[in-house]
């Protein structure tokens, strides 16, 4: 063995000395070991420090060597070179020890690198090729003989990497154990010290038992190398593991990021964030129950933020749920998804603003949904009903989707998407796009967009910019939807009982502090679950989903998202007892619309449900021939058709059973209810037998 060792260890120095003669350039860049400039230290509103930020978005803090901890110090000196005082730069024998364990199969791989060798790779890095690690060894050498041992220890506790962007004891001491690195004791100190070997592998919030053995190996370690006694070893090891990652409020890195943009570039002070750390933490831990509970229904991830009304502060910003999950990486909550029925209440304060109130009836029936292509779709409600007439007030409150269209095709596709743009979320192309249905949520939309217009309707339409940095009073606003027409949703999306007559639940009993505004969404296929919820002081958006898309197993807004932001909201007033409300101006008189819905004179709108549901509470007379109408396409309507194929499937009321039903467009007939449409303006009209509609115009457009 000893004669292994001698051929090990010479071979080596041969190896060192020709690389040493075939490098004579790997010389020391002493600006590399300069001290950084002062970092942007980056703390909540009350001045908690959230994150310290040098160049490359690492959270780092210079300390001298007399403010770590004997006990850091020494653990450290254990875990990566327990003969640091003793060798100068490189440690022969465990180079020697590294290569036997390389070439003997059943020996466990060990690493030779000293604290030197690991200091030249931080400052230095390490390039690659054959002689990577002798121009290592080289400048180990080398800086040995410049400096003392002391400076190359400040060097290493200082830039040592501890995972998720945590560089230096100073700030791992302050983020993952809530404390200085001159307070941590022995066995903190081993926890911390096992982390930059595998800072991932090792990480004790994932990994808690692997991190704790490694923590045992280096207290053992430090008994053998006479740092501590056989007495402080015994306590080290019964001492229960404590790791506050608490400190680091999870998913605020992203919040940082975006502090980060809206402020001057440089190293000057940073103005305090907004963020509020205590609830952020709460948010977190929230969130990534949530995720937890819905995980084995296909939620992968999820994402939430809090806003402040008065002032548009961003109080909490969870951009992922698990940040090891999919998507993890990502802020979430600027990631575009399909909103589902997120965007009606910008359509009812449209239809509000235009006379409109929640007592105006609305018509809950099947209409086909045309798209840009000339493809016919049925929209349903959730539970496949129609109701036919149906008050604004209950449609909303229960996201009935055929109203929803109705007051869509009332409004028009260009107001929608004209008010959409100017609550500030990304609408490519022009109305003729989306149509109606832009209203079931046929537009990809950012939660943090979407919570923005949220906050812009729980404020009566007057838009504020977010702010990333804590403000002490409401910046200017500006009105960018009706204050009537916003102040009605307000009204119907905050009744409860209305709420309860459409889910089964008002939620109330989630935040009982208050009243509170509540609209949630389920996209196709059960893609995205939403939530927004707000009262006068904060507006909260929730999303759960797949990042990738993949759809759910029937995880619906309300079931999934709404329990987590109306939670949000509570932990909110909680942890925000003080925080100033948004006054709304003195509201118009509220409408009544509390009286039952008499029996209405029904418009063409409702004819073909009329057919279909013969709704006793309506009187239909048999005697009289019923009057003909074309229901598809609809009076008034541009048809996009993609090229010059393609035909067009015409409807109209049914004809008694001795007649036929007959189309004619522009005075000749059809053979039969598919028509192959030329481009141009075409007028139809519906026959049964000598029985015809009024002619109904449309226009058609093939690309």
């Amino acid at each position: 063995m000893k004669r292994s060792l001698v051929i090990a260890a010479t071979a080596l120095a041969a190896w060192i000395l020709a690389g040493a003669a075939i490098d004579q350039g790997a010389r020391l860049d002493r600006q590399r070991f300069a001290v950084p400039d002062a970092p942007r230290v980056v703390t909540d509103r009350e001045g908690e420090v959230i994150q310290v930020v040098r160049g490359g978005g690492v959270d780092q803090r210079w300390v001298s060597l007399g403010a770590v901890s004997p006990h850091l110090v020494m653990a450290l000196l254990a875990a990566e070179d327990q003969r640091f005082y003793s060798h100068r730069g490189v440690d022969l024998r465990a180079s020697a020890r590294a290569v036997l364990d390389a070439v003997i199969p059943w020996r466990r791989r060990t690493g030779a690198s000293t604290i030197t060798q690991q200091v030249i790779k931080l400052t230095h890095g390490r390039p690659s090729g054959l002689w990577s690690k002798p121009f290592e060894v080289v400048r180990a050498l080398a800086l040995e003989r410049a400096v003392s041992k002391d400076e190359i220890l400040l060097q290493y506790v200082n830039r040592v990497p501890f995972g998720h962007n945590v560089v230096g004891v100073a700030r791992a001491c302050e983020v993952f154990l809530g404390r200085g690195p001159g307070a941590v004791t022995l066995a903190e100190a081993a926890l911390l010290a096992g982390l930059p070997q595998s800072p991932s592998r090792l990480d004790p919030a994932l990994h808690l038992r692997r991190a704790v053995a490694r923590r045992d190996r280096i207290l053992r370690r430090m008994r053998d190398a006479g740092f501590i006694d056989e007495r402080a070893l015994v306590e080290a090891l019964a001492a229960a593991p404590r790791w506050a990652t608490g400190v680091h409020p999870r998913g605020a890195e992203r919040f940082v990021d975006a502090l980060l943009r809206t402020e001057p570039s440089g190293d000057g002070a940073l103005p305090r964030g907004s963020l509020d750390a205590g609830l952020q933490r709460e948010a977190a831990a929230l969130m990534a129950g949530t995720v937890g509970r819905w995980r084995a229904r296909g939620a992968r991830n999820g994402a939430a933020v809090v806003l402040s009304n008065r002032t548009g502060e961003v109080l909490a910003y969870v951009g992922a749920a698990d940040p090891t999950g999919p998507g993890g990486a990502l802020d979430l909550l600027r990631a575009p998804r399909q909103p589902g029925s997120t965007l009606k209440p910008f359509v009812y304060s449209l239809l509000f603003e235009r006379g409109a109130t929640p007592a105006t009836l609305l018509a809950d029936v099947q209409v086909p949904l045309r798209g840009a292509r000339g493809e016919t779709a049925e929209a349903r409600d959730y539970d496949g009903r129609e109701r036919g007439p149906v008050r604004a007030r209950d449609a909303l409150a229960s996201s009935l989707n055929l109203a929803a269209l109705d007051a869509a095709a009332q409004v028009g596709a260009a107001a929608i998407l004209d008010e959409l743009r100017a609550l500030g979320i990304n609408v490519p192309g022009d109305a003729r796009q989306y149509g109606p249905g832009v209203v079931l949520g046929g537009l990809d939309v950012s939660p943090l967009a979407l919570a923005h217009a949220y906050l812009t309707l729980a404020r009566q339409g007057s838009r504020v910019p977010l702010s990333w940095a804590a403000r002490a009073d409401g910046p200017t606003a500006r009105a960018v939807m009706g204050a009537a027409g916003a102040a009605m949703t307000w009204d119907v999306l905050s009744d409860e009982a209305a709420r309860a007559r459409g889910f089964g639940r008002s939620l109330r009993d989630l935040a009982p502090q208050a009243p509170f505004a509540l609209k949630t969404g389920t996209s196709s296929r059960w893609r995205d679950a939403w939530c927004a919820v707000a009262d006068r002081r904060f507006t909260v958006l929730v999303w759960l989903g797949d990042p990738a898309g993949a759809p759910m197993a029937g995880v619906s807004g309300f079931e999934a998202a709404a329990p987590a932001a109306v939670r949000l909201l509570s932990l909110a007033r909680e942890s925000l007892p003080g925080w100033v409300a948004w006054d709304p101006p003195p509201a118009r008189a509220a409408t009544n619309d509390a009286a039952p819905v008499a029996t209405p004179s029904l418009d063409a709108r409702y004819a073909a449900w009329i057919e279909r549901a013969r709704p006793a509470h309506l009187t239909v007379t048999e005697t009289a021939p019923s009057v003909v109408r074309v229901l598809d396409p609809q009076p008034g309507r541009t048809l996009l058709l993609a090229g010059a194929a393609g035909a067009i499937p015409l409807r109209a009321t049914r004809c008694g059973e001795a007649e036929a039903l007959r189309f004619m467009v522009d005075g000749a007939a059809l053979r039969d209810a598919a028509w192959t449409a030329p481009a141009g303006s075409h007028s139809i009209v519906a026959c049964c037998a000598a029985r015809c509609s009024a002619p109904v115009g449309v226009t058609v457009e093939r690309r």
